[in-house]
């Protein structure tokens, strides 16, 4: 059980988060979302306490983690940023990396074969010999989220997991996200900018307008009115089996249709 509690946060006197909370469950996918300077990735790098927030807690079963310091920290939290520089390690001994907060002196093969078992339940055995610069974009992605997968912590925090990644490499690193999750029983907190594929994958939504939670829970918080207050547009709710896409009301994609296709008819227009 994880719970951030009025978590804040300045730069100089420009205030960026205040007094943000949720909780999340153990198991549970919980998406930020808001709009560009809401403060999403600030938020998740004072929930990693890679900012030193100015005031607020991160509980995980009442232990305060910002109280926490280097490998016990890392034991309960593991970050994936946007971006990574790129090394010239294997793909194998990068994942391997991810094993340090646990290693004594050296790897033993208990974290050879932890590493072994995540590359090969994510389908990347054919990349471990291979070098990180030498592999793709989504690739890349994959491995470093593998690195936090076997560092085993109690939340995974993710930045922008799909970023810059084609629609395909999407929907794979998102069902690789859901999978290590589902099996592990991970608490994952991730930014989001796709509404339409967050509702895909995730179990809560925390939006953030202007450095406050705007609204916090299930699907259910999804609405015309919420859109409108956090994105300053007009927006369709439109459902497909119990899922909400969010469709601009004003969207030119549906002048074509005739006048008796109403978007709620027109699931096939925009489903995936």
């Amino acid at each position: 059980m994880m719970n951030v509690k009025d978590l804040s946060f300045s730069y100089g006197t420009t205030k960026i988060l205040d007094k943000v909370s949720f909780d999340a469950d153990d198991n549970q996918i919980i998406s930020i979302l808001g709009p560009n300077g809401a403060g999403k990735t600030t938020l998740l790098k004072c929930i990693c306490n890679i900012h030193d927030p100015e005031e607020g807690s991160v509980m995980i079963d009442g232990v305060n983690i910002l109280d926490l310091k280097g490998r016990e920290q890392a034991k309960n939290i593991a970050f994936v940023p946007q971006s990574a520089p790129v090394s010239r390690l294997s793909v194998f001994d990068s994942i391997l990396m991810g094993r340090k907060p646990h290693i004594e002196w050296s790897a033993t093969r208990s974290d050879i074969d932890k590493v072994s078992s995540v590359i090969d339940a994510l389908g990347m055995s054919h990349l471990s010999l291979r070098y990180m610069d030498q592999i793709s974009g989504g690739e890349f992605q994959k491995a470093q989220i593998a690195r936090a997968i076997v560092q085993e912590p109690r939340v995974l925090v993710l930045d922008e997991p799909t970023n810059n990644l084609d629609i395909s490499n999407q929907h794979t690193t998102m069902h690789m996200i859901e999978h290590a999750v589902r099996s592990r029983g991970v608490c994952t907190i991730m930014t989001m900018h796709d509404i339409n594929l967050a509702v895909h994958y995730s179990d809560r939504f925390l939006f953030l307008k202007g450095g406050r939670a705007a609204a916090y829970g299930g699907v259910e918080v999804i609405t015309e009115g919420l859109i409108r207050k956090v994105y300053g547009m007009h927006a369709e709710i439109v459902h497909h089996k119990g899922i909400p896409f969010v469709v601009p009301r004003d969207s030119s994609k549906y002048e074509h249709l005739a006048d008796h296709e109403h978007p709620h008819d027109i699931h096939d227009h925009i489903h995936g």
